[in-house]
């Protein structure tokens, strides 16, 4: 699911005054925190040096609201005066893209025409505005940027110097891998649906420790290869958007696209979906 957030991850933690750890996706606010796991989310930012001005993580999962309630109010409760980067991207597109992901991993066996009308999750998922308000019930607006996934892509370096100035943090600088674009390697690797149930566990279990995944990596992509010798269990063409699911989709989403002008960059288009 490409909004953008593997590349900014990668172009922020190389800003020499800015750490983030190197699991991109740290997901403790996503469910009531307990001693063992706040000392386990504060060694995950100890490395960071006494240059760092500003530290931080890129947990996706913090902004899919209704199925992860309370994660504003946490990260609140903890770290008041966070800066919030929200990257958003066409939400039909994401609709598609997560159809995809979860498809490839065995969450999904409906048709794309059924599925995105039946389960909530694709359509609330894209209701950005709606996971901007949840936040801003506990964060004043100035503490909260949002950034179109295409102005990352076609204004890269404008975009991240915003980014940087908002974090109070060098915005002159050029990150070396700039002219680099980064995907979640979950949407280049062809997992066959066990090999992921095995690697979720391994997360789940073992979240901290990068080594014990990296030992078990070579048996999952074995897995794989031993499953589906030959063929790959993602399709590699792109789902087909037809009229009438778009035009069905923009009805669910052009109010909230709507209101997202209030809190877009200049300029923001609604992608077309909301005149």
């Amino acid at each position: 699911m490409r909004a953008g957030t593997s590349s900014l991850y990668q172009y922020l933690r190389v800003h020499p005054q800015i750490y983030m750890p190197p699991a991109k996706e740290l997901s403790f606010f996503a469910r009531e925190p307990d001693r063992r796991r706040l000392e386990w989310y504060r060694r995950q930012f100890a490395p960071a040096g006494p240059g760092a001005v500003a530290i931080g993580e890129a947990s996706t999962i913090y902004t899919k609201y209704p199925r992860f309630p309370g994660v504003p109010e946490r990260i609140a409760a903890l770290a008041p005066e966070a800066r919030l980067v929200y990257i958003v991207r066409d939400p039909i597109d994401r609709i598609r893209s997560h159809y995809q992901h979860r498809v490839a991993i065995g969450a999904e066996r409906a048709p794309f025409e059924r599925a995105v009308f039946e389960n909530p999750i694709y359509v609330d998922y894209s209701l950005y505005t709606m996971q901007i308000e949840q936040y801003l019930q506990h964060f004043p607006r100035e503490q909260l940027l949002i950034i179109i996934s295409e102005d990352l892509r076609t204004r890269r370096l404008a975009t991240l110097q915003g980014v940087y100035e908002f974090l109070s943090v060098d915005a002159h600088y050029v990150p070396p891998n700039l002219d680099r674009e980064y995907f979640r390697t979950d949407e280049r690797v062809p997992y066959p649906p066990l090999a992921w149930r095995i690697r979720r566990a391994l997360k789940k279990h073992f979240p901290a420790s990068k080594r014990v995944r990296l030992a078990a990596l070579p048996f999952v992509r074995a897995l794989g290869r031993a499953r589906h010798r030959g063929e790959s269990t993602r399709s590699t063409g792109r789902l087909v958007v037809t009229d009438d699911l778009r035009e069905g989709l923009i009805r669910l989403l052009e109010e909230d696209v709507r209101r997202l002008r209030a809190y877009a960059p200049p300029g923001f288009d609604g992608w077309g979906l909301a005149p």
